[in-house]
């Protein structure tokens, strides 16, 4: 029963992070299209999750998905999914970069760019050394921010104001890119696999109840946050909330969501450089200087909108990520857990096809 729970946690705090500040401003610009891409993408995650797990059961051994590829699909695939991993993964770094000077400007003013050059600067240093020190407090921040994330919609909820629940525009695109990039975590799976093993009921009823609670959280913080806010939200949320909210409260949100992104962050940059290391066969100093270097570049580099970056990092190379698991499944000889119909999985192709499209025409007419 205990690694029952603590596999449901460990998927809930793998997925929660910087996509749900997004969600808000993301319902504000798509109005009923944020309901459709919500229920598609819910439903598309919950049987990719099935998939993925099918994937881990049979190869058993430990792999990201660059290797589950290499494996499956052919070595020459591993290199492929690996630079796209990297550039997407880059891409998030610029995101963090972006959103935690927001949100920590909301509770306390600091110039931007000092605290992007810090940011940068400590992830730069920590990850020269070989052993990530944040990785046993990573769980535990998010349990953390999971808790105030209950917290804030118990008190939000019922201040809401149902006149603010409407769209400020109509953009059909953006949505469906911030919510595939809010929704993913199947890596966790992998985490999940070594608690229970080859377990398909608890597998299938872990995923069910983890992205139930993830989904009932999401729609609530956006029902909550946009109730009170209306149209006037940031991208990020926290700019938004200043003077809304006693600021003790958005002292403590701000804390915590700084540190659970800034842990992830390292976590991703040590990702980097290992698969740098190990998988392309580079030197430990030559993968910390490919990995750091983005990153210092990111520091002088503004975007007006986060949410449309994180909207193209989502259906774009998150986006290809998903096909890449689908087409493993596909190319398995047999589904001994988990049999989802060849017909289903090419559906679930399209929709990751139609929402690769979708992201770049919202890069052109949003």
């Amino acid at each position: 029963m205990i690694n029952f729970i603590e596999s449901i946690l460990i998927i809930i705090s793998t997925i929660i992070g910087l996509g749900v500040f997004v969600l808000p401003y993301a319902f504000v610009h798509s109005g009923f299209y944020f309901w459709v891409w919500f229920l598609l993408v819910v439903m598309s995650f919950f049987l990719l999750h099935l998939i993925y797990s099918e994937i881990i059961f049979q190869v058993k051994e430990k792999h990201n998905l660059p290797g589950l590829a290499g494996k499956i699909l052919g070595e020459k695939f591993k290199k492929y999914v690996w630079v796209l991993d990297f550039f997407g993964t880059q891409l998030v770094f610029w995101a963090y970069l972006l959103a935690i000077p927001a949100i920590i400007n909301s509770f306390f003013a600091i110039n931007p760019l000092l605290i992007k050059i810090f940011i940068a600067l400590f992830v730069i240093l920590i990850i020269f050394l070989k052993i990530n020190p944040f990785a046993k407090v990573e769980s535990t921040l998010a349990v953390l921010l999971l808790l105030l994330f209950i917290f804030l919609i118990s008190i939000f909820l019922p201040q809401v104001d149902f006149k603010n629940i409407q769209a400020a525009s109509f953009n059909p695109f953006i949505s469906y890119g911030v919510l595939i990039f809010a929704f993913t975590g199947y890596s966790s799976l992998q985490i999940v696999y070594d608690l229970i093993g080859e377990n398909k009921k608890k597998m299938l009823a872990i995923n069910l109840i983890a992205l139930f609670l993830i989904s009932l959280i999401y729609l609530l913080f956006t029902i909550s946050i946009v109730g009170i806010v209306g149209k006037n939200i940031s991208p990020e949320t926290f700019s938004s909330l200043k003077n809304r909210v006693d600021i003790k409260i958005l002292t403590l949100a701000g804390i915590l969501a700084f540190l659970n992104i800034f842990t992830t962050f390292i976590a991703l940059a040590f990702y980097l450089k290992r698969g740098l290391n190990v998988d392309f066969g580079l030197s430990e100093s030559k993968s910390w200087v490919l990995t750091s270097l983005p990153i210092l570049c990111f520091i002088f580099l503004n975007l007006e909108n986060l949410a449309k970056l994180i909207s193209a990092i989502g259906s774009l190379f998150i986006g290809l990520n998903l096909i890449i698991v689908l087409l493993c499944y596909l190319k398995l000889k047999e589904k001994k857990y988990f049999k989802i119909p060849n017909a289903l999985v090419y559906l679930m192709l399209i929709f990751y096809i139609v929402g690769f499209i979708v992201g770049i025409l919202g890069e052109f007419l949003s």
